[in-house]
């Protein structure tokens, strides 16, 4: 009964600023953790697994595709406004700390840190975007990357790892290759 009641709550504060979350999606108590901007959509089968003490941030007019996955453990990831991302998109602020090889890896400590995408970026389908890392302004993520590292403003970045492609060149005002 908890579980429809956190449900109905996500969906009536959504309403209220012309957001949604289509249904099925998973983990609503995680869901209210989320600070929705206004006019986000957020396709089918979304899951959130994020602890109490972990941020989450989505801007305004945000578009996210099905499949949509978010974890978090202690730090914040933000999302500004007017980004699209596409479908099986996964996010994550933290890792397992893996180097004691005596204990298993599950059940060894959890560390990472914050994410944060710029506004007006366009993560493209199945890319995996990692802890401490910083998704500039206007980028776009070409699909089933892994961002490992920062990308700056106005660039596109693939691979995995992902890797700045092309730069956008203000003076020619045109994209050109990475140097």
């Amino acid at each position: 009964m908890t579980g429809l009641v956190d449900y109905c709550r996500v969906l009536l504060k959504l309403k209220a600023i012309g957001s949604s979350v289509q249904l099925p999606y998973r983990n609503p108590r995680a869901a209210k953790q989320v600070k929705f901007g206004k006019n986000v959509k957020i396709r089918k089968h979304a899951w959130f697994s994020l602890t109490p003490d972990c941020e989450v941030s989505i801007g305004d007019n945000t578009r996210i595709g099905r499949y949509f996955a978010v974890s978090g453990v202690g730090s914040s990831i933000t999302i500004e406004n007017d980004v699209l991302m596409s479908e099986r998109v996964f996010i994550t602020e933290s890792h397992h700390d893996f180097e004691d090889i005596s204990r298993p890896v599950q059940s060894t400590s959890v560390s990472g840190g914050p994410v944060f995408i710029g506004a007006e970026s366009w993560i493209g389908i199945g890319v995996c975007i990692m802890p401490n890392v910083r998704i500039g302004k206007h980028c776009v993520i070409g699909a089933n990357s892994t961002v490992t590292k920062d990308i700056p403003d106005y660039c596109i970045a693939a691979g995995s790892p992902a890797v700045v492609r092309k730069r956008y060149d203000f003076d020619k005002k045109s994209w050109v290759p990475a140097s």
